[in-house]
Parts: C-alpha cells; sequence; structure tokens
C-alpha cells in the first residue's frame, strides 16, 4: 500500500504521525510512504529525514519541492511516486491506529470491484455528512484520510491542479463517481485527526477557498441557476454576515476575482450528469446532527442486546441485520423474535452466521407488545436497544449510546433520528425510495414534554436491563404507542441522558393514504395510553413547572395580542 503525505511547515506533526504509521500492525502488504514537502521553512525536513532512516518502513521518500504546489497538486506528485494498486491519503496532522492499515486492507478485499475509493472514519470528530448504513456508500470523501485504486486516480487525472486546497477532496469524490464507481465509508477503518481546536474554529484560508470552490464547483456540476445561486449566496456572505477574522471581506472580494478568472476553465471542464452533485447551500451533502459531539471510545465493553421484532418479511429483516452488523461497538447480541411464522430462519442462518443471534418464532401472530417482551426475556445483555426490522443504525449507534451510559448514573440514554417517508415498490426484493431526511425529534430530557407525547424513537434509546428487570416490559393490551408507554413507567425510575446526534433511521410511509391509516390506529391507541397515565405518577423539578407556567402564560399573552390588532 502506498501512503501519501504533504507537508509544509509540519513540524509539530510529524513525530506523531510517523511513529503512529510505523507502528502499524497485522499488514501484509509493504509500507511505503511518500512525502511531498511544499517548500517547508522549519525542521519538517530534518525530522522527515530522520524518519527515512527507520526500518520499520518498507520504504521512505521524501519529495522536496520548491514551491508550495497546494494539496491536491502535491498529493498528485505523491502518487506518482509510487506503484501500489491502492493510493492511500492522509494529511500528516492525524494518527493511525496500529490496525488502521490492516482494516483498510480488509475492507478493500471486502469490495467488489464498483467501489473505487474507500474513506476512513476521522475522530474525534466524524464527519456528520449522510451515508448509507447498509450498504455505507457516500457522495463524497474527506481529503484528510482515504483510499482510491490507482488506475482510478490515474484514469481521472488525480486531485484538479486548479483547486489549490478546499473543496478538492469533492471534486474528486465527483469524478470518481462520473466513472461509474461508487465511494464507501468505513467506520471501523479509524484515524485520529487534529482537525479543530474547538466547536465551530474559523480557520480563514479554509473560509476563503471553500466559499470560492463551492461556487466553482457549481460552474462544473451544476447549471446556471445553481451558479447563481452560489453568487447570490457569495454577496450574502459579504454584505450580511459579520466578519468571522479581520480583513475577511477584503480578501473575499480578492477572491471572487480569482473566481472569475478560474470560471471558463471549470466551465469548460463541465460534467452533465446532474444526478452526480448536490448543492444545499455551502454543504454537498445532508449533514446529521452531531457534527462537534466528540467521539470517545467505550472504556468498558459490556454485552448489549438489540432487540428485533420482525413479521413475515425477511428481505426486509436483512437491512436492518446489516445495519447491526456495520456496528463500531464489537460485543452485540441480536436477539430475533418472529411474530408468527418461522420465514426468516433460512435467512438469518445462511447470511448472518457471524452474528451473535438469538432467534424466535412465536408461529402464529401475538402482536407487537407481545414480541418485544418475549425479547426482552431472552436478552442477556447489561444493556437493552430495540431495532424494529424497517428501521436502522448508523454504525455508531451502539457506540454511541454505551458511552453515554457509561459516562452518567442514569440508567437510559438516547439520540437522534432521521425520519425517513419511503414508497415501498416491492417486498421481495426490498425495494423502496426513500423521499427524505427528516430531524423530526430533537428534544432534550424533559418529563413534563415526554408524558405529554412521545418524542423518543424505539430504536434511538438504551437502557439499563435493571429498567426491565424492576419495572417490566410492554403492555400486551397495547399494539401502537407501546414504546411511549414504557419509556413514561421508566422514567419513574430513572432521567434519561440526551446525546444531541443523529445515529439512527427510521422509516415512515410516504403516501398520504398510508400516512392517514397509520395515524388512525394511532389515535385511537393515544385514547387509551392517555387513559392508562391517569394512574401513573412521576417527579418532577419545580424549575420545570415553573417554565411550564411562563410558557403557557407566553401562549396567551401572544394569543391575546393577535386577537386585539
Amino acid at each position: 500500500m502506498d501512503i501519501v503525505l504533504v507537508t509544509y511547515n509540519s513540524s509539530k506533526w510529524i513525530k506523531c504521525c510517523m511513529e503512529a504509521i510505523a507502528a502499524s500492525q497485522g499488514l501484509t502488504q509493504a509500507l511505503n510512504v511518500f512525502v511531498v514537502d511544499n517548500q517547508s521553512s522549519d525542521d519538517t525536513i530534518v525530522q522527515l529525514e530522520q524518519f527515512s532512516k527507520d526500518k520499520r518502513f518498507t520504504s521512505f521518500t521524501i519529495d522536496k519541492q520548491t514551491q508550495n504546489l497546494g494539496f491536491g497538486k502535491a498529493n498528485n506528485a505523491g502518487a506518482m511516486l509510487g506503484k501500489d494498486d491502492i493510493i492511500c491519503f492522509i494529511n500528516v496532522d492525524t494518527e493511525v491506529f496500529p490496525d488502521t492499515f490492516a482494516n483498510l486492507q480488509a475492507e478493500v478485499a471486502a469490495s467488489d470491484a464498483h467501489v473505487g475509493a474507500w474513506e476512513m472514519r476521522q475522530i474525534p470528530f466524524e464527519h456528520p455528512k449522510l451515508y448509507d448504513p447498509v450498504t455505507e456508500e457516500t457522495s463524497w470523501m474527506s481529503g484528510a484520510a482515504f483510499a482510491v485504486r490507482r488506475s482510478i486516480f490515474e484514469t481521472i487525472g488525480g486531485f484538479d491542479p486548479q483547486i489549490f486546497m478546499y473543496a478538492e477532496d469533492v471534486d474528486i469524490s465527483w469524478r470518481i463517481r462520473a466513472q461509474g464507481y461508487t465511494l464507501k465509508y468505513c467506520p471501523k477503518v479509524m484515524i485520529r485527526h487534529y482537525s479543530y481546536q474547538k466547536e465551530n474554529e474559523v480557520k480563514p484560508t479554509q473560509y476563503l477557498e471553500a466559499i470560492k470552490n463551492n461556487i466553482l464547483l457549481k460552474y462544473r456540476y451544476g447549471n446556471w441557476l445553481t451558479v447563481l445561486k452560489g453568487k447570490l449566496m457569495f454577496w450574502q456572505v459579504y454584505f450580511c454576515h459579520q466578519e468571522p477574522f479581520e480583513g475577511a471581506k477584503r480578501q473575499l472580494l480578492q477572491n471572487y476575482k480569482k473566481l472569475r478568472k478560474a470560471a471558463p476553465y471549470f466551465k469548460k471542464t463541465r460534467i452533465n450528469d446532474r444526478s452526480i452533485a448536490k448543492f444545499l447551500g455551502w454543504d454537498y451533502e445532508l449533514i446529521r446532527d452531531g457534527a462537534f459531539i466528540e467521539v470517545q471510545l467505550p472504556k468498558k465493553q459490556p454485552f448489549v442486546s438489540v432487540i428485533v421484532r420482525t413479521c413475515q418479511r425477511p428481505s426486509v429483516l436483512r437491512e436492518t441485520l446489516i445495519s447491526i452488523r456495520n456496528q463500531t461497538y464489537p460485543n452485540v447480541e441480536v436477539v430475533v423474535v418472529e411474530d408468527g411464522k418461522p420465514d426468516a430462519k433460512e435467512m438469518i442462518e445462511t447470511e448472518f452466521n457471524d452474528l451473535t443471534i438469538q432467534y424466535y418464532a412465536t408461529g402464529e401472530r401475538k402482536g407487537r407488545s407481545v414480541a418485544g417482551n418475549i425479547g426482552l426475556s431472552m436478552a442477556k445483555g447489561e444493556y437493552i436497544n430495540f431495532l424494529d426490522d424497517d428501521d436502522l443504525f448508523y454504525a455508531d449507534h451502539i457506540e454511541t449510546l454505551v458511552v453515554a451510559l457509561q459516562n452518567t448514573d442514569k440508567k437510559a440514554a438516547y439520540s437522534f433520528a432521521f425520519e425517513t417517508p419511503v414508497v415501498v415498490h416491492s417486498q421481495e426484493p426490498y425495494e423502496y425510495e426513500v423521499i427524505s431526511h427528516i430531524g423530526r425529534h430533537k428534544q432534550s430530557f424533559d418529563k413534563i414534554t415526554l408524558s405529554h407525547h412521545n418524542y423518543i424513537p424505539i430504536q434511538c434509546i438504551m437502557f439499563s436491563r435493571e429498567l426491565y428487570e424492576k419495572l417490566g416490559g410492554f403492555d400486551e393490551t397495547l399494539d401502537y404507542l407501546e414504546d411511549w408507554d414504557l419509556w413514561v413507567r421508566y422514567m419513574q425510575e430513572t432521567d434519561y441522558e440526551c446525546v444531541p446526534k443523529t445515529t439512527s433511521i427510521y422509516k415512515v410511509p410516504a403516501k398520504k393514504q398510508e400516512q392517514a391509516g397509520r395515524q388512525e390506529k394511532l389515535d385511537e391507541a393515544l385514547k387509551t395510553v392517555r387513559k392508562k397515565h391517569e394512574g401513573y405518577y412521576v417527579t418532577v423539578p419545580v424549575s420545570s413547572l415553573v417554565a411550564l407556567r411562563e410558557e403557557s402564560l407566553c401562549q396567551v399573552i401572544a394569543k391575546k395580542f393577535r386577537f386585539s390588532r
């Protein structure tokens, strides 16, 4: 494997970065390092030359440039020095883990020929862009840590040398996809990246170049309307936004002149496939909540049970089990309870023997709550999480909630989820269209609010088995809102830790007729649960009651004000 890095006055990063690479374990290939230095004026070269003598590297090449080529052009120069089929690009302000490259090799070996490149997971701040939790396909890769097939890299001409830095990774990602290849995000291949010192940190060069290059990419991948919107966004930033640093507006104007000069080249090299690019304001993909929640690895790895309720639809269940297989947290069992005949049994046994799975079929329909209680009785984990058969975990879901529970004395923790309206075209094979991703329930824990309505989707929450042992499972007379009833009952015993990070997906019907039928059943169940909750008692802080009262008064005043006008 060829490892390419670019340095520029990188003295403070060299030792940790190179020592980590040298300490890599489990490699089955040669470790060839190629460093391109963009005319550093500190002691970067001195340090690199010391490492070039380190016998732990198969080869160590330093390419000393006489000018600053920028990120993309320098990486191209480094890639030309090697010969391996896979080129791995990493930033010098990163540290690999001992198993990073071994895990990357495994990902490459397991991928089919349609996968053109692999993106590593950066910590402590994971890039929050959307990816598919089943296929792990992503729309673009961060240039800080990824690998690509050399044949593809050479076919597309590598990084565009006209992009000095920032957005060059988006551009190369889209050009790879334009060749018909997919990009895979690899959450189990981790690398530590010292990207930000604090939340929402503004780096002047990144701020200026990212704005300019975003508009240039609109010339290459968008249409005239996309470009017009980009220019309007630019002038909105210039006239309406406060300067994030001194001289920002003056430098923005200078960059706008460069933009106009570079625009003809990007128009000339247009890629007309509109499905490749996505422009969402200044972003290139939907963003999951939690961008600046620091990734922490669990101190211990307690056993976790994921209970999956299913009912005669193995093709639907397959995706859910794959999302569990993709988890970064290893110590997991899956308890699958099929409500009815054992239709999924053969699929589970033949396709998922790599997972620890307990399977049980009721034989005849018993209902969702009964199936859930069977799963609870079978679960062996210290922590328990539900995941219904049409919902999905992102790869860090279990890891995130285990860490949250380890860092608190509360007995339950929950994170956020995307609600995804879908149109199902076929159950067998399972084919569907996701209409949108909606971050609907973003509510910090509040007993009064949870008493009023359910804002914690069933797959979002992980709880200690102590709660189940003390307070029991689902009310088996309920077939809807049974999870809400359980959360209200459990909060009599504990508060819940809220992690404001999107770690899962739940599907809802997109068709209005299906929505209406589902809502009718929920409305009917609500009457039953409301009646049942008359017998529940929870303690709440006086401050919550004060806030509720103040909110009510504000609503009354606002209503009277509207009518008085």
